[in-house]
Order: structure tokens, then sequence, then C-alpha cells
């Protein structure tokens, strides 16, 4: 495996808004030659309240450029700046902003991965899951914001099933609609990501959360993967949300989003007729096994 130095472009501006310019750093390999690479955008969390895109998960996604990725982290509108579906819309402007600028930054158009932390998470999946939407796309673009794969950590799904102190009227659900969850249950249900699964929706997700979780229940990741076709949920028995008091590392964690978005972005996956292939191979040997144990 190839190792890349690297270099960071910080504080790019993607958008303005009548409040402030919206911002993202990217890192990415030092190549001299024409090579483009897959993106990674990186979504942080903070209860759509609080968060920069410099902080801890930043770093994380930062951290596979010397793979031979460019990882983009984002700044978004916080709930105390504008409500749903603002953060959203601002996620999938940068998405088009990455695509627009692929030749400059030397990434592949057609490979673009999303992951975030939290309510990060949230985002993301909502972002992959409503790619070209009517509603709830970029007006500041004509370009796709379709991506080819997302990860959520301890991201929430559906927000009207959060339940206890996430129903309060000020809760960080309630600022992130304009109000009380139990009160906006239609703009919840269009901010929910579980609203968006579908046969149709085929993109790659990889969902990891922890059964320790204080903060976000479980069963939200749960929910999710049941309603998607194309998932894989690694629950992680006794970790919190930051993902920490399990059996293995947020290193090793790291290492499996690496893996996935490897997987998603730069190898080729199955075919339609190799997969059929297998699975007829696996079909034979049951037989066998069953004729054998007769």
């Amino acid at each position: 495996m190839e190792i890349y130095q690297t270099e960071s472009l910080e504080d790019i501006i993607y958008e303005s808004t009548n409040k402030r310019k919206l911002t993202l750093d990217i890192i990415k390999p030092i190549n001299q030659d024409t090579q483009s690479y897959p993106a990674i955008i990186y979504v942080h969390g903070g209860g759509w309240m609080a968060g920069d895109k410099k902080g801890p998960g930043g770093e994380w996604n930062a951290s596979f450029a010397q793979y031979g990725f460019v990882c983009i982290n984002i700044n978004y509108r916080l709930s105390g700046e504008a409500i749903f579906p603002a953060a959203l819309i601002d996620v999938k402007t940068a998405i088009c902003w990455v695509r627009e600028h692929a030749d400059e930054y030397q990434i592949d158009p057609n490979k673009i991965g999303i992951w975030g932390h939290s309510s990060g998470g949230h985002l993301a999946s909502l972002a992959a899951l409503t790619s070209n939407h009517s509603e709830l796309s970029s007006p500041y673009s004509s370009v796709s914001d379709h991506v080819r794969a997302a990860v959520s950590l301890s991201g929430p799904t559906d927000l009207a099933k959060m339940g206890t102190w996430h129903d309060f009227p000020n809760s960080p659900e309630a600022k992130f609609l304009g109000g009380a969850v139990q009160t906006k249950l239609e703009l919840a249900k269009k901010a929910n990501p579980i609203t968006y699964c579908n046969e149709d929706k085929t993109i790659p997700f990889l969902i990891i959360h922890g059964d320790n979780d204080p903060i976000c229940p479980v069963n939200q990741s749960e929910l999710l993967h049941q309603a998607l076709p194309n998932s894989t949920y690694l629950n992680i028995k006794g970790a919190d949300h930051d993902l920490v008091g399990g059996n293995i590392t947020f290193d090793e964690i790291l290492e499996i989003i690496r893996g996935f978005f490897t997987r998603q972005l730069v190898k080729r996956s199955m075919g339609v007729m190799e997969l059929m292939q297998h699975r007829k191979a696996v079909k034979e040997a049951v037989s066998w096994f069953i004729n054998s144990s007769k």
C-alpha cells in the first residue's frame, strides 16, 4: 500500500450566507502527476448546535489522506443560525462544490463518499439518501449531489423515536427543527434519514453504534440498518456515544471505516454475474451438506 505525503488547504469558502461564509478544509495527497483520487467528506457532530470542522472528527478524516483519499472537512450553519433544512442544504452544497472543483484538487467526481458522527452522522446519512431530491437539493448548483458511499457513527435516524429528553422543548432536536419534536412531526419526518430508505437507494452504508450510548439510543442505528437494502451494521457492546468502552479501539474503528471506503470508492465490487456464480456454489454446498446428513 502506497503511503502519501499530504498537504492541508484550510478555510476555503464554498458558500456565503447573509450571516457568514461557509468554509471547508481539504487534506490531500501530494502528487505531481495528474492522478485523481476518491474524496471523503466529513460532517462534524455537536447536536446540530455546536462543533467545528477542525475538531477531532476532522482529524479522523484527515488521517485517510495518506492512503490516497482527498479528505474534505466542512462547516455548515448550526441550529442557532438557521433551522432545518439549512444544515442539510449546506452539506449538499459542499458535495456539489467538491464535484465542481474536482479537477482543481485531483478528485475523481464519480467517487465521493460521506460520513459523520452523531448529528453529523445524521446529516451525512440524510444527504446520501436524498441525493438529487427535488425539495432537498442545493439551490446553488446544477451538478449532482450524489455520493457513492456513506458511514454513520452514533447517528440519529428517526427523531420522533428518540424519546425522553430529546422531546423536551429546548432539546438539540427541538432547536434543529424550530420546535419540540412531537409538535413538529411532519418536519421531523422530512428530516429523518429513515424516511428515504427504499429499494431504489442501493448506496452502500456502514453504520456503527455502541450499545451503551447515553446520548443517541442504539436503536436509531438498528432502525436504519433494518430499513436499508445495502448496509453493514457494527454494534459495539459496551461502547458509549464516542465509541469508547468496547472491545475494539477507536483507531481500529477508523481502520474499518477506511477499509469500507477503500472497497466502495477504490476497489471493484463483485459484479452481478460473479455474485450469482458464488451464490450458486454456496447453494450446491448446502445441498451437499443436506444430502450427506440423511
